[in-house]
């Protein structure tokens, strides 16, 4: 298999990693194999037509797995909107480090934003944020916004394509998971999802680029569709796509697949277009600003009453290697301008109390300026959190030393909190889902950032007693599966296996068991069971809950 994840490396020894433009072809490479895998996100299998078009823009709907099955049933109203800022964002000419103003300016001579376009944010810590988010500034003021410093993850890698599949996938630096941390768990938790799917969608991207994010483990469920009218008159219609007579062989299965997830999507499309008609805009949103548009179509929804839990938007331009002062300033007034109008626009029919906006980027950028009046590729950035549930404005974390000697190789801030920890953090104290279904996800327990946001009591979406938490292969015993689960109160557990027609075929166990945490080793040689997919469930507190394996493959 050819891993085009080899192109970059960590830049912390001063090697070329294409990170900055005078690595020449490599940085035109990275850029290439970037715009290429955004192409075959977008052209591929993106115009099939999973999504749906609002104001003009591609609306995706995505599809289930565990955490948006959590949210979908979590006892709460709650929205997160997720806001991607592309191409790694200046942290330091977001966030300005006024306290210490002159080594600021020593290494950015001219791109170093002057006093007077500097809005305070603590007069006491001397921190201020860029003038262009001023519109942002009430919210502070109000007690709306919090800013997180020093984001990013261990090892940072400098790569577009890298980093960001990094967050999306909250892997290891050093894992190569080509899966998002949504989507991954999509085929074994509900495999009659694309059968059965839910009448809301648990989640929504607003955009023409799927994100790894919602990916599962061989294909990505969010699709595009441009023509709106012909998606709706589909929809309406009923014609659905054959999924009974398709050939029997690989091509057959990847049809197959394409027409469930065309399927399901359209059966998403009058939901989706009766909560957007069903409302307007409280505020005249600014014009010539694609994220604006992005937010309108957003704010629209949850007016709509639509019941999604998570949306994402996203902002692209924020590579700025040459000229910056300008391009970021024009990007950031974007940001402050559209996030405003959507919190008002919300505010006038008080659906702002249920929403928590955040940012994110793929990586910061370095301290000091390059000879293009820009910035290479760095490590540590700030994040913005906006909402009425934040409990008061304020700053996590230790504001960045920017001294040469605090520098993690040529100019990079360290990190200080691992982005995983945020992640974390909104899913058990924004969205209730209980610690054991978070780290589950997460693929490791975190730990949270206490106080981020007014919590809510922790709940798995009605009165569950147990999670499964997934399988893995046990390494200690070749063949073997570790089968993954928790009890959250005591009682009577058994775990069995079934054929993927739901008919038992043999039982692991059957016991009592305290509250807690277990591991499970399955042998599917010992059952006699000949390789394929099967389904384990288990049974507790009279409920099932179960996923997909395969075994022996």
């Amino acid at each position: 298999m050819c891993d085009n994840h080899q192109l970059h490396q960590n830049n912390k020894n001063g090697q070329q990693d294409g990170s900055a433009p005078e690595h020449g072809k490599l940085h035109e490479r990275a850029h290439k194999a970037w715009s290429r895998r955004n192409f075959l996100l977008t052209g591929g299998l993106a115009t099939i037509g999973s999504a749906m078009s609002l104001g003009g823009i591609p609306v995706h709907a995505l599809a289930k797995s565990p955490l948006l099955a959590a949210l979908s049933n979590a006892n709460t109203d709650r929205v997160l909107v997720l806001i991607r800022l592309k191409g790694g964002n200046d942290g330091l000419n977001t966030i300005i480090p006024v306290y210490d103003y002159g080594t600021y300016t020593t290494h950015r001579p001219q791109i170093a934003l002057p006093m007077g376009n500097i809005v305070m944010l603590d007069n006491t810590a001397q921190i201020g944020m860029h003038n262009g988010l001023t519109n942002l500034n009430p919210l502070w003021l109000d007690g709306k916004m919090k800013v997180i410093h020093n984001v990013a993850y261990p090892g940072q890698n400098l790569s577009h394509f890298r980093s960001s599949d990094i967050w999306a996938s909250a892997s290891d630096a050093d894992e190569f998971v080509n899966s998002g941390w949504v989507g991954r768990f999509l085929e074994q938790e509900y495999p009659a999802y694309l059968d059965a799917p839910p009448s809301v969608p648990p989640a929504i991207q607003i955009g023409s680029e799927s994100n790894l994010t919602f990916r599962g483990e061989s294909i990505n469920m969010s699709l595009v569709i441009n023509n709106p009218n012909e998606f709706y008159q589909i929809a309406q219609s009923g014609q659905l796509y054959d999924i009974e007579n398709i050939p029997n062989c690989y091509y057959g299965e990847e049809l197959g697949f394409m027409r469930q997830v065309a399927n399901s999507s359209f059966r998403y499309s009058e939901t989706i277009k009766t909560a957007y008609d069903s409302s307007t805009a409280a505020v005249t949103y600014p014009s010539n600003n694609s994220l604006a548009n992005s937010l309108a179509i957003i704010a629209r929804l949850i007016k709509g009453n639509l019941g999604t839990k998570v949306y994402m938007a996203s902002i692209d331009g924020f590579d700025t290697h040459a000229n910056q002062l300008t391009s970021h300033a024009t990007l950031l007034t974007r940001i402050g301008t559209a996030v405003k109008a959507f919190y008002d626009d919300l505010a006038a029919t008080g659906h702002n109390q249920q929403v928590l906006i955040a940012t994110h980027s793929e990586f910061g950028r370095r301290v000091f300026q390059n000879g293009s009046l820009g910035t290479d590729h760095g490590e540590a950035a700030p994040i913005i959190l906006i909402g009425d549930g934040l409990g008061g404005n304020g700053f996590v974390g230790t504001p960045p030393n920017i001294a040469q000697s605090n520098w993690v190789g040529p100019g990079n801030l360290p990190v200080e909190i691992d982005f995983r920890r945020l992640y974390a953090t909104l899913l058990q104290d924004w969205f209730c889902m209980h610690p054991a279904i978070v780290d589950a996800i997460m693929g490791q327990s975190f730990t949270r950032l206490s106080g981020l946001v007014d919590a809510c009591s922790p709940s798995v979406g009605s009165n569950d007693t147990a999670v499964l938490l997934g399988h893995q292969p046990d390494f200690s015993t070749a063949g073997n599966t570790i089968i993954k689960y928790s009890l959250l109160v005591g009682g009577n557990a058994r775990l069995r296996i079934l054929n993927k027609a739901g008919q038992p075929l043999t039982t692991l166990f059957n016991s009592y068991h305290n509250k807690g945490s277990y591991k499970f080793s399955f042998d599917s040689y010992s059952y006699n069971l000949p390789a394929g997919e099967y389904i384990y469930q288990l049974d507790a507190g009279g409920k099932s809950y179960s996923r997909l394996i395969n075994i022996g493959n």
